[in-house]
């Protein structure tokens, strides 16, 4: 940890530390909690750079977004919060040594993560959080923030990453993965229907967070939304990948690596109280187009992740953190059996949406 001791010093953060503690809420980039002597904290962050190629520009995003919602919330006296970067003894957002892009946050007091919605007045009050977002970021210009990660959420670029996976996997992680490589190419054409209304310009292009899952919101100690963080993939996009992510993981009392197959479904309860919160802050600038689709979104979006935890389990676990030797085969599992649950109850989710969008 002597290293985050240099980082500290290169964000004007007094050191000796008080105490470090590894957060490992992420599966992609290593975060650390930082407490001063004075007990003042900082978020520390390691940006992975086998994933994001271009580290400067997912700074600039987060900059840009950060500022923007600060002001809005200003402005509106609002009870919400943004995140606060750092700026270097060289006044720059950004630290770099000879491997790694570093960034630091302000420690938000006073707040909490979940990894569960366990009731439906914690999924309404993220729905309103995150359709909050998307609110009061339209007035960001698009051209103004990069596309870092192209083709993010992008289904046919997805199953062409599997298919050449599905090439070079060894022979004993195909045929444990026999049954969800059938499941993928079932489902393949449909879960395309969202890309293709989208290389049609059928829908507005909006500043997303593209990550947009429960524990990427911070609540305070009444349980009421207090922030968006983790603002890494913040990219243009479709409102639709937004909702099915929050969707994904809000709207289950599982968790991404449950195993027990029966406690993965849908629950339409908290689907009801989370669309209730988003349309609450999005039904006045969403198009018509926009809201009848956003069942289909939550539809792609979890293929998408089954479909990408199981290209990962094909090429031998590179991409996501993993902790046991088939832990991207269950987390793909888990999303196609979650899937399916969304598959089976698709009239009622596009009723409840319809009830609350109109």
């Amino acid at each position: 940890m002597h290293k985050l001791d240099n980082i500290c010093e290169a964000f004007g953060i007094e050191t000796p530390l008080k105490s470090i503690e590894t957060l490992q809420s992420g599966h992609i980039n290593d975060t650390y909690l930082v407490t001063q002597q004075n007990d003042e904290k900082f978020i520390i962050q390691k940006l992975n750079s086998l994933v994001f190629k271009d580290a400067k520009a997912v700074i600039a995003n987060k900059i840009v977004v950060s500022k923007h919602l600060h002001a809005n919330y200003k402005k509106t006296n609002s009870h919400y919060q943004s995140v606060n970067y750092l700026k270097t003894t060289q006044n720059a957002y950004i630290f770099q040594d000879e491997t790694c892009y570093w960034n630091v946050m302000q420690f938000i007091p006073n707040a909490i993560t979940m990894d569960r919605a366990e009731t439906p007045e914690i999924a309404f009050e993220a729905g309103k959080l995150y359709g909050d977002f998307i609110l009061n970021t339209e007035s960001i210009s698009p051209e103004s923030i990069t596309e870092t990660l192209k083709d993010f959420h992008n289904v046919p670029f997805r199953f062409t990453q599997f298919e050449t996976a599905l090439k070079l996997a060894k022979s004993n992680r195909l045929e444990a993965a026999a049954d969800l490589i059938a499941f993928i190419k079932k489902h393949a054409t449909s879960m395309s229907a969202l890309a293709s209304l989208q290389g049609k310009n059928h829908f507005p292009i909006r500043i997303t967070h593209n990550d947009a899952k429960l524990s990427n919101i911070l609540f305070d100690n009444q349980n009421k939304g207090l922030a968006v963080i983790d603002l890494d993939t913040v990219m243009p996009g479709l409102v639709h990948y937004d909702f099915g992510d929050s969707v994904r993981s809000i709207c289950t009392k599982s968790t991404e690596d449950e195993t027990d197959l029966s406690e993965i479904y849908i629950d339409l309860e908290l689907y009801e109280a989370y669309c209730k919160g988003f349309a609450l802050k999005t039904k006045s600038i969403l198009k018509p187009e926009e809201i009848e689709n956003l069942p289909l979104g939550v539809q792609t979006i979890i293929f998408i992740m089954g479909l990408r935890f199981l290209t990962d389990y094909l090429n031998n676990d590179i991409y996501y953190k993993t902790t046991y030797e088939n832990h991207n085969l269950d987390r793909a599992l888990n999303q196609f059996t979650l899937l399916q649950s969304v598959l089976d109850n698709l009239e009622s989710i596009e009723l409840i949406t319809k009830q609350h969008f109109t």
